[in-house]
């Protein structure tokens, strides 16, 4: 099975141009251009390998004036485990946080399309793991699930200073 090439993706947010690379074979994100922060508020990344091959990359950012998680304007990149890229129509990114703020469990669904039923995604934090800090964001170890199969990877979260 070939793994897809990374791919460039541009969001827009409220005026702001924004280039992102996610790449499937990692699965990681890069941040391609500095994000204008006077117009944003934050952006979240998710990235996830599955133990059957599949690939996930959820980045959802938040405009400087939203008022919660349905503002935000939300990417998604699923790869299933042959290597074939699902293209989806929307994308939904829920986090539950504990007392401290750190983030403990993610609920993301995917709609390859608006008449089928969603892909359902949970995560928790991982416990057991050393917490790394990829570009310099904030990002938590992660252990998903996707219909019964097991996966690995990281919430980040990236905010003007």
């Amino acid at each position: 099975m070939a793994t897809p090439e990374p791919q460039v993706i541009d969001v827009e947010v409220e005026g702001a141009p924004l280039r992102l690379r996610w790449d499937p074979a990692q699965p990681s994100w890069e941040l391609v251009s500095a994000p204008d922060w006077s117009r944003l508020d934050g952006i979240r990344l998710v990235s996830a390998l599955f133990e059957d091959g599949a690939a996930l990359g959820v980045a959802a950012v938040r405009p400087r004036a939203a008022s919660g998680h349905g503002d935000d304007v939300a990417v998604a990149r699923f790869v299933d485990p042959e290597g074939v890229r699902i293209a989806t129509s929307e994308a939904l990114l829920s986090v539950e946080y504990d007392a401290a703020h750190m983030p403990r469990r993610l609920g993301i669904e995917l709609w390859p399309d608006l008449d089928s039923a969603p892909l359902r995604v949970a995560a928790d934090r991982d416990l057991h793991a050393d917490d790394p800090a990829p570009g310099g964001r904030d990002a938590v170890p992660m252990i998903f699930r996707l219909g019964g199969v097991a996966g690995r990877g990281t919430y980040e979260t990236a905010r003007g200073r």
